[in-house]
């Protein structure tokens, strides 16, 4: 009978053990399953906001590009292929040469006076042909000159609150401020702020009136561009 008594005091606390080890199991798991739960959450949080915020920065780039868009700043239009027929003048002497007129040959070359060898012309723009020009003449012949190049039917265009409309040769590097001007400046109805400059399909509008302060915002004008000048609100 002691023996029984001994064995089932023994049996139960061998249970309890058990039972208590199956609890702390239980709790282990338990933990470590709302642990994995609360990361994978704040995970996708993270990563909800982080596309959130993308697609609103992407929304706002489309919205700011439906009214304006840069344009390039050198159309393929305005450089220089064989075959173009060139006028280079010279300014900035005592005595000036004669203008100089020529065409760039087939292999992209011309021979301009004075310098008795052939330049690359083709592919560049004119205002890239004058700099180069002026630096090949300074300081090996002249010790200061003024190189102008002109081409054959290239033109801009100056339409809107100006007053003169018209189409303007292209004679070189010009501002839209100039080719402004080179209409008869604005009228009184004049929106100076917004004045939207065409290349092609893009569209560019210049505030004329902080270029008066800040040059750089006075873009450059080039052959085939049409410049509108809008009306003032009241």
């Amino acid at each position: 009978m002691l023996n029984l008594s001994i064995k089932f005091i023994i049996m139960n606390y061998e249970v309890r053990l058990l039972v208590k080890n199956l609890m702390l199991r239980s709790k282990t798991i338990v933990y470590w399953c709302c642990l994995f739960i609360a990361v994978f959450y704040l995970t996708g949080c993270i990563n909800n906001n982080a596309n959130s915020s993308r697609q609103s920065q992407h929304s706002l780039d489309v919205q700011g590009s439906d009214e304006e868009q840069i344009i390039p700043e050198v159309p393929s239009s305005d450089l220089l292929e064989p075959g173009n027929p060139i006028t280079i003048s010279f300014s900035g002497l005592s005595t000036v040469p004669v203008p100089f007129t020529c065409r760039i040959r087939e292999d992209g070359t011309i021979t301009p006076p004075y310098l008795n060898k052939q330049i690359k012309a083709a592919g560049l723009t004119i205002g890239a042909l004058e700099q180069f020009l002026e630096k090949e003449y300074v300081p090996k012949i002249y010790r200061t000159i003024n190189v102008t190049i002109r081409t054959a039917d290239r033109f801009y265009f100056v339409g809107g609150e100006v007053r003169q409309p018209s189409r303007q040769p292209y004679i070189g590097r010009i501002t839209v401020s100039q080719a402004i001007q080179s209409a008869g400046d604005f009228t009184d109805f004049a929106d100076q702020r917004k004045v939207r400059v065409f290349r092609g399909a893009k569209v560019q509008i210049v505030d004329c009136k902080s270029a008066l302060e800040d040059p750089t915002k006075d873009i450059l004008i080039y052959p085939g561009d049409r410049i509108v000048v809008e009306s003032k609100l009241f």
